[in-house]
């Protein structure tokens, strides 16, 4: 397993490539890592697999298979889906800001090939090189908005078919995309496989489901869920999802589109409405409390050159380089513009 990731940018701009989904630190999978001379690893030289002789050469995959046409390889798609709305940053951004956002591209890319080049160079998983170009297509065409702080490009069509599994029940796995759609992988740790198995049921142990930074727990479950329909994961056993207004601890366990608001399953709440924490607003907005030490309500996040204590707040970033002091522990910064946010 990878070493924990962290990158420091703090802005709250959303690009449709969902690149800032990686400010948070996520754990790999327990991908098997290729030795240099393995058949087929693009970290093979040329000139090393030519010095070799006929008996040892390896011989190589034709991996991907070419798709009907344009850049057809998983690395060229990797690279490609994260640099899509490059045309329009360039655009909206400033060089300072531009800069680091294409550094979190070549971050991003770098991640994806991770997390699936060994799934697909060791035949467990498909990669869909037509479902690829018109993943890249949407996103070079259309400003995709993210809809939650863990929201990524793979949770959307057609980007979620690009990478299909092929483990069948019983089947070895090492993290669930390998397995084919509806089962999830089972009992993996670092260079242990696991098994693909079917969701099990309410009352059962669940299948804690661990991804990578890009196929992360929301682009993933839709496809490969921890427990059964109707039944969500605690943790630790699969219990029942609970309907709209009935007590909650985590918006996890809430029936599907409710999340949990002020302790009950609900609708997210709306601007002005009260709320204890930003989790309880519509994304996109901040729970403000204001003055009080106790209740908030929800409000939109604050645009460039507002007062603000905390990112969450401003659509962009919060600017803390000249913040004042206004004592107890609170100082003031102003929110700044992030490639266009306002």
């Amino acid at each position: 397993m990878r070493s924990e990731v962290r990158l420091s940018a703090t802005v709250s701009v959303t690009s449709a490539t969902f690149v800032v989904v990686l400010t948070a630190a996520c754990h790999g999978p327990p991908d098997e890592k290729l030795k240099p001379l393995d058949a087929g690893s693009p970290a093979t030289p040329a000139t090393a697999i030519a010095s070799l002789d006929a008996a040892t050469k390896p011989a190589l995959p034709v991996w991907p298979p070419p798709p009907d046409g344009g850049r057809a390889d998983l690395r060229a798609f990797c690279s490609d889906v994260y640099s899509a709305d490059n045309a329009r940053m360039m655009q909206k951004c400033a060089p300072k800001d531009l800069q680091v956002t294409q550094g979190m591209e070549r971050a991003a890319a770098n991640l994806c090939i991770d997390d699936t080049h060994s799934a697909v160079l060791h035949g467990r998983a498909t990669f869909d090189a037509d479902a690829a170009k018109h993943c890249v297509q949407m996103l070079q065409d259309t400003p995709l908005s993210r809809t939650s702080d863990s929201d990524t490009l793979f949770a959307h069509y057609p980007c979620d078919s690009v990478l299909l599994g092929q483990q069948a029940e019983g089947q070895p796995c090492l993290f669930s995309v390998e397995c084919k759609q509806g089962l999830a992988c089972e009992g993996y740790a670092i260079g242990v496989d696991g098994v693909c198995k079917k969701p099990p049921k309410v009352g059962e142990a669940c299948i804690i489901q661990r991804f990578g930074n890009i196929l992360n727990v929301q682009a993933v479950e839709p496809h490969h869920p921890a427990c059964a329909a109707g039944a969500w994961c605690d943790g630790n056993r699969c219990e029942p999802r609970i309907a709209a207004g009935r007590p909650c601890k985590d918006s996890g366990s809430c029936a599907g589109g409710l999340s949990c608001v002020t302790g009950k399953c609900g609708k997210r709440a709306a601007d002005g409405a009260a709320c204890a924490a930003t989790s309880d607003c519509t994304f996109g907005s901040f729970c403000d409390h204001g003055a009080e030490a106790g209740g908030g309500a929800c409000t939109p996040r604050r645009t460039s050159g507002a007062e603000c204590t905390a990112q969450e707040q401003c659509k962009g970033r919060c600017d803390m380089k000249d913040a004042v002091d206004a004592g107890g522990g609170v100082f003031i910064g102003h929110c700044g513009d992030v490639c266009g946010s306002g």
